[in-house]
């Protein structure tokens, strides 16, 4: 037979269920972002694959009137007998017919390289959106989409709720013994790192955590020559970018607690 029950801060519990509940929505910003450049990727290739597309055909166009004009200058020559040569000479029109073959060429090999690109794009994306089979595993998307930021999530803070709320239903019982009898038990080891963060030092560490992320990234780009991006995505609602969006587009059910 036992002789107590210890509970220690169960709002260390309630801030378990809310960071759950916060890291699964982060998740799920973070994973519409993922999508949203991936489609955004995709659809600039298509869009500049287009353009080569029409140049090529512009190129095809000239290069067969090339073609036209140089075949009937070849049929209006004629052999010249002092010269011994043929007259007209159509060095110009061959010259010309060689220009656009250059050209064409050069554009088609554009077109094959960039079509090749966005097959390869396309490929990935749907592997990314890929559910899964009883064969293969599913893709980036499901898994985090489905399996960490929903179900997995969902089943997390659900858990914990019904602890919590044991926890409370079992401090509101009378379980008799005498209440002077009581003892305060705390951890003489806790230190003040130890102790859970306020609301602005949460904010403040994870601007400093975005911060570090960006640093490391201008770090690596200088090192690897990579161009900086020309353009931000927005959530269309707050404004914020979307990893840092704070509107109420929640992707589930999630409680979160209140302090008292």
């Amino acid at each position: 037979m036992t002789e107590g029950v210890f509970l220690r801060d169960v709002h260390s519990l309630e801030e378990m269920n809310n960071m759950i509940g916060f890291t699964g929505e982060v998740m799920a910003n973070i994973e519409d972002n993922v999508i949203r450049y991936l489609d955004g990727v995709h659809n600039v290739l298509k869009e500049q694959i287009e353009v080569i597309k029409e140049q090529l055909e512009e190129a095809k166009e000239r290069l067969s009137q090339a073609e036209d004009e140089l075949s009937a200058c070849e049929a209006s020559q004629s052999y010249d007998e002092e010269t011994g040569e043929l007259e007209p000479s159509c060095s110009y029109e061959a010259s010309a017919v060689e220009a656009a073959r250059r050209e064409v060429d050069e554009l088609q090999e554009k077109y094959d390289a960039g079509q090749r690109i966005i097959d390869e794009c396309q490929r990935e994306i749907e592997d990314y959106n890929f559910p899964g089979s009883p064969l293969s595993p599913p893709g980036g998307h499901y898994l985090i989409q489905t399996f960490m930021c929903e179900n997995d999530t969902r089943d997390a803070t659900s858990q914990l709720r019904e602890y919590i709320e044991d926890v409370y239903e079992y401090k509101g019982m009378d379980v008799g013994g005498d209440a002077d009898g009581v003892v305060e038990i705390t951890n003489s080891a806790l230190k003040e790192d130890d102790l859970p963060m306020t609301e602005e030092e949460k904010l403040a560490e994870f601007q400093k955590n975005i911060q570090d992320v960006k640093d490391e990234q201008e770090s690596e780009s200088v090192f690897h020559g990579y161009k900086d991006a020309n353009r931000v995505m927005r959530c269309p609602n707050c404004g914020r970018p979307l990893q840092l969006c704070r509107c109420q587009n929640v992707h589930y059910d999630v409680n979160l607690y209140k302090k008292q």
